[in-house]
């Protein structure tokens, strides 16, 4: 058996990613910020040499002043560095073999050894003598390691702060991102095991928010068609049951020998074929709606709502039955989609409303801001509130009188429905003012859109 290697978290390779870039920030900081710091420190060493030119030449005359000491004397010794003056310049870089010579942004050339000591030589105004300046070890100064220097002490002080903090500020959101993780995969697993009804806790932190509707979506679609699936598998023996009892019956009855009226016995026979035959139908019609997967696998076309209602009522309603109103001014509202399917969806509306109303059946449409409104209605004895969903799912029935009096298996609405959602519509069903039911149909505007600009042909 191969050992499983177990897996690492994505958040801690990223959390020591996080650490290496900020060390790897602060390191190539450094680095970078080396030469500039030189360059302002070669900066200063040359203003305070100048400043030594000027006093120089400011105490001429004076006794016992620098101009009078440096000409009667080859050195002056200070506490940190020396003065001297020469003829050349460039004696500075001959006293200084080992030293690496820069340039400062005044333009004097200033010599530096490997104990990071200046030595420079400024020209005298209205001489032909060079001011020599060199930095030497401060006698008074102790001898500290680096890592005793106070400069040395604040800056790694600073960038450790610096560190912590953005070090923090990466590990929180990664610790909150972690978290939501675990959560989704213990939801996952309870999905998996069976309990489909479970449910990710939703989130505000994208990407998070996204992948949590994502797998709600999915769960919400896997347990209906779970639920489908078992309805399916339980209703649809019962529902062919019925029709094969009573063709068994006329059979064994028209078997015998004293039965009078044969004709009629097969005349049923042949309508109950048919009411098998019709839910086969049905069935293989919501099976393969089902199976789109909420996307269009016909060809679209764009078509108008105006046109897909007076076609339908004419082609599906009683005569005389339905009247077709529009509420609001309409700018001849198209949708891109597949007609077939919101045929579909009229077609098993206004069917059960035929079915189920008293002979008044109202097709009306409307607009607002977002969305096209389509209503059918009739004036029958309406839905209850508490079953107002249940009419969708395959096979339902309210009640017996509603539905086994009047025929057909409970797939004309779950038909309806899935075809709507197939073409991206919403439908829904509410008590209609005419005294029955009242189907609504939401067509989002954005359908229109999309037609405008890939559709003008219509």
């Amino acid at each position: 058996m191969v050992k499983r290697k177990k897996s690492r978290s994505i958040f801690t390779y990223l959390y020591l990613t996080g650490v290496v870039s900020i060390l790897g920030t602060i390191t190539l900081f450094t680095k970078l910020t080396d030469g500039y710091m030189l360059q302002g420190d070669i900066d200063s060493f040359v203003e305070s040499s100048a400043i030594h030119v000027k006093r120089y030449l400011e105490t001429e005359g004076e006794p016992d002043g620098l101009y009078e000491r440096l000409n009667s004397q080859d050195e002056l010794v200070f506490y940190n560095y020396t003065l001297s003056l020469v003829d050349n310049s460039e004696v500075a870089g001959e006293r200084c073999k080992e030293c690496v010579m820069l340039v400062s942004d005044t333009g004097p050339k200033v010599y530096v050894r490997d104990d990071d000591y200046f030595s420079s030589a400024l020209p005298i105004p209205n001489s032909d003598k060079f001011l020599l300046l060199t930095e030497i070890e401060d006698p008074s100064q102790t001898h500290e390691e680096w890592y005793e220097d106070e400069d040395t002490q604040f800056f790694t002080a600073l960038f450790t702060l610096i560190g912590l903090v953005i070090g923090l500020l990466i590990y929180t959101p990664l610790v909150m991102v972690n978290r939501r993780v675990k959560k989704l995969l213990h939801t996952q697993r309870v999905f998996g095991q069976g309990d489909l009804s479970v449910r990710a806790e939703p989130s505000a932190l994208s990407p998070m928010k996204e992948i949590v509707e994502s797998f709600n979506s999915m769960a919400d679609d896997i347990e209906a068609r779970v639920k489908q699936a078992q309805i399916f598998s339980y209703a649809i023996p019962h529902e062919i049951r019925t029709p094969l009892t009573r063709i068994q019956m006329a059979s064994d009855l028209l078997r015998r020998e004293d039965t009078v009226d044969k004709n009629d016995l097969f005349d049923q026979i042949d309508r109950y074929i048919g009411d098998i035959s019709l839910l086969t139908s049905d069935i293989l019609k919501l099976a393969k709606l089902t199976n789109q997967h909420g996307e269009m696998q016909l060809e679209p076309t764009c078509f108008s709502l105006v046109e897909l209602c007076q076609d339908r009522i004419q082609v599906t309603a009683e005569p005389g039955s339905a009247t077709f109103v529009i509420q609001h001014e309409l700018d001849e509202p198209k949708v891109y989609g597949c007609e077939c399917y919101a045929k579909l969806v009229l077609d098993n509306l206004i069917k059960n409303a035929n079915k189920y109303g008293n002979g008044k059946v109202e097709v009306s449409i409307e607009q607002d801001q977002t969305c096209y409104l389509i209503h059918v209605e009739d004036n029958g004895e309406g839905i209850p509130e508490e079953k107002q969903e249940e009419i969708f799912i395959a096979f339902s029935r309210l009640d017996a009188s509603r539905n086994l009096n009047q025929g057909g298996f409970g797939l004309g609405l779950a038909i309806a429905n899935q075809a709507a959602k197939n073409l991206g519509w919403r439908l829904a069903v509410s008590q209609s003012s005419l005294g029955g039911a009242k189907f609504s149909i939401t067509i989002p505007k954005a359908i229109e859109n999309r037609a405008v600009s890939t559709c003008t042909p219509c």
